[in-house]
């Protein structure tokens, strides 16, 4: 058994009990949006926002700052990897994605982790 069988499954269960829903959103279109009829020109074509539903829990931990001081932010888990500058909308409070943090042991995402404002 490798460690992404092992812990998985424990990532989801404390996500469902501890998480709330949340709603990503790309603050841009996606490259499967643009059209591609106008050569090097990113033209967004019309229609839905690019969102999805996940699982989220955000909570304050302490991070190691580039100065070597620990340093209090927000960092928000889910299953889903974000991608900085989307947004991350849990009930009526939404924050700014910055840094992604993956864990992956063996090369397999488990959870992911982002700092967010």
């Amino acid at each position: 058994m490798n460690l992404h069988d092992e812990y998985y499954p424990l990532a989801v269960e404390m996500l469902d009990e501890f998480g709330a829903d949340a709603t990503l959103t790309a603050t841009a279109p996606a490259a499967s949006s643009l059209d591609a009829k106008r050569a090097g020109r990113a033209v967004p074509v019309t229609g839905t926002p690019n969102s999805r539903p996940v699982r989220a829990s955000v909570g304050p931990m302490q991070i190691l700052g580039a100065d070597g001081r620990l340093e209090t932010r927000s960092i928000a888990m889910t299953l889903d990897e974000p991608l900085p500058g989307e947004t991350l909308t849990m009930g009526a409070t939404t924050w700014i994605v910055g840094a992604v943090t993956r864990l992956a042991p063996q090369g397999q995402p488990i959870i992911f982790t982002a700092e967010v404002s």
